[in-house]
């Protein structure tokens, strides 16, 4: 590849290329996790959601955009407050999505994008930032382990009316 990545604020005009990000997280993790509906079914809708998330959260979608093209994004919501009531910090940043087109990994854009997510929650007052991974997404466990994010919580999940085992 070797060809220069750009790191910006997503605008307007971005958002058929983020409904085709998007499209391609969903279709991959419907791949590893049997609970994902169809993106074709979600992929206007997510986006819109991401949308109002960061208006609440004081959050963007960062896109990384190389030769004039979108080849992937980032979204973090920069203040997000915990439900859980048990924590003493309660307020932290959360990146919802990561995605690199498949055609573009392994070039550092997932890294880059990260780390442009990470600056602008710094920027807007945050001390702690989360991400959440699917257990099978092995690839992008690595890639936040390198970047010095720790598990912080397991979920586990059983389903229910069927043999335990």
């Amino acid at each position: 590849m070797g060809q220069i990545v750009t790191i910006r604020e997503a605008a307007s005009s971005d958002r058929p290329a983020l409904e085709d990000c998007m499209a391609e997280l969903q279709a991959f993790e419907r791949s590893i996790e049997s609970n994902r509906v169809e993106p074709e079914a979600i992929r206007g809708k997510y986006v819109d959601h991401l949308f109002a998330e960061c208006a609440k959260s004081g959050g963007c979608i960062l896109v990384a955009e190389q030769s004039g093209q979108v080849v992937g994004f980032v979204c973090v919501l920069c203040r997000v407050e915990s439900r859980e009531i048990v924590e003493k910090e309660r307020e932290y940043a959360y990146i919802t999505d990561l995605v690199v087109l498949d055609r573009h990994r392994k070039a550092g854009i997932g890294t880059e994008l990260m780390r442009a997510a990470e600056s602008r929650a710094f920027s807007r007052g945050a001390t702690r930032i989360r991400i959440g991974v699917l257990a099978a997404n092995a690839g992008a466990h690595r890639l936040y382990h390198k970047l010095g994010y720790s598990d912080r919580e397991v979920v586990l999940e059983k389903r229910l009316g069927g043999p335990a085992g």
